[in-house]
């Protein structure tokens, strides 16, 4: 799993905040924070058969708080946008992956991404708005059953589970 985002933009923090999260209930998962996406998303991702991302948007579509799930394919389309798998420094989540493929980089198939709904990327605040902070738990769940399926169960800790015995 890969959270983007800056922890010190308002919500485009929401990345960085559910990978956090995600550690926090998750610790077997193998889980990273990037502060941009394009083609630093290489150094990460060779290797695994799929990925999950997780990023703010601001599309205008969507209510603040609200996220939406997409494919890379519509990413490659154009149909979805989130604010740093296109870094305006380098080059787009789909031109990444098209290049390292290209490269013989061993990248995943399967990628879903997760794009959160934000209301302010620009702000210098360590702080989610309310509405993207309450997505935090909602988002990460999604996730978790994207990850484990019906195979995961909330264990007496409160961490996720896929191997731990039911109680």
């Amino acid at each position: 799993m890969v959270g983007i985002g800056n922890p010190i933009l308002s919500d485009d923090g929401i990345g960085i905040r559910v990978a956090r999260e995600l550690k926090q209930r998750a610790p077997d998962a193998d889980i990273v924070e990037l502060g941009a996406g394009g083609i630093r998303l290489l150094d990460v991702l060779p290797g695994f058969g799929r990925v999950l991302i997780v990023d703010a948007m601001v599309t205008g579509e969507l209510a603040c708080g609200q996220f939406r799930r997409f494919s890379l394919a519509e990413l490659q389309s154009k149909t979805a946008r989130t604010c740093n798998t296109l870094c305006v420094h380098d080059m787009d989540l789909p031109t990444a992956m098209a290049l390292g493929r290209l490269a013989g980089v061993d990248l995943p198939e399967n990628v879903v991404i997760w794009g959160v709904e934000a209301a302010d990327v620009e702000t210098f605040s360590e702080t989610l708005s309310t509405a993207v902070e309450a997505a935090v738990p909602i988002v990460v769940e999604d996730m978790i059953c994207e990850l484990l399926g019906d195979k995961a169960w909330v264990t007496s800790s409160g961490s996720i589970s896929a191997t731990a015995a039911r109680p």
